[in-house]
């Protein structure tokens, strides 16, 4: 599927093109399930760490392959619920002050029709969630599950629905990295 709608005003053109005319390989999808894997068993399992584990996922890729992939930061509903809703970019200084923003965006990573969220089932497990929203995904997904690794339409098939605001850029995953 072309991910030029859903990128519109967040990616420019040339990261679009990139997006639209790369194929996943099966050893992209290996090389990215062994990477998510390593991220995961790095970062303490706690809620809201949705920029921490996107932004060393994204930088690992980045990295490490050829893969096109963008670290986004946005909304994030669950059954027509919102969960995190997206005003603004993740608020950052470059002169190394102390940030008290609140921020209420999801952070994720795309590649190529395809989406990873690595701290969604962390953040529903561990989080203040609302006991309705976090009961009806233990109920539909189970117990003590990673990440959820989707194109676009199949998040929408499992209620799931990732609206991008804004892609976080270089500057700020390599801050959030340095942080951890």
């Amino acid at each position: 599927m072309k991910q030029t709608e859903r990128f519109t005003g967040i990616l420019n053109q040339s990261q679009i093109d990139t997006f639209n005319s790369y194929i996943l390989t099966d050893e992209d999808i290996k090389f990215i399930r062994e990477i998510n894997d390593e991220v995961l068993l790095k970062i303490p399992q706690k809620a809201f760490n949705c920029a921490q584990l996107s932004a060393l996922l994204g930088a690992v890729i980045m990295d490490n392959s050829k893969i096109p992939v963008s670290v986004i930061s946005g909304h994030l509903s669950y059954s027509n619920q919102r969960i995190f809703n997206c005003k603004s970019p993740i608020p950052y200084s470059t002169d190394k002050k102390i940030i008290n923003e609140i921020w209420d965006g999801h952070c994720w990573v795309e590649l190529p029709n395809l989406i990873i969220d690595n701290s969604f089932f962390r953040t529903i497990y561990y989080g203040d969630i609302h006991v309705s929203i976090k009961n009806n995904v233990i109920n539909k997904f189970g117990e003590g599950k990673a990440t959820v690794i989707a194109s676009p339409e199949q998040m929408k098939s499992i209620e799931l629905d990732y609206t991008p605001c804004f892609e976080v850029h270089d500057d700020l995953i390599n801050g959030i990295i340095k942080s951890l």
